[in-house]
């Protein structure tokens, strides 16, 4: 019982820290278009789908 429990904990933090991670990169390297809400790539002026500019 004790190593299920421990099994478990360990899938947690893995699946929590590869969840933080995945979030911390997509905010750094990705914007969200304010009128369609598509994730463009920073270096990106106009948006990929609208080609409304971005800030």
């Amino acid at each position: 019982m004790k190593d299920t429990l421990l099994s478990i904990l360990v899938l947690v933090a893995i699946l929590g820290a590869s969840a933080l991670i995945t979030n911390w990169f997509a905010r750094t390297m990705y914007r969200r278009c304010a009128s369609c809400g598509t994730l463009n790539a920073k270096r990106r002026t106009h948006c990929r789908n609208c080609q409304v500019a971005i800030r």
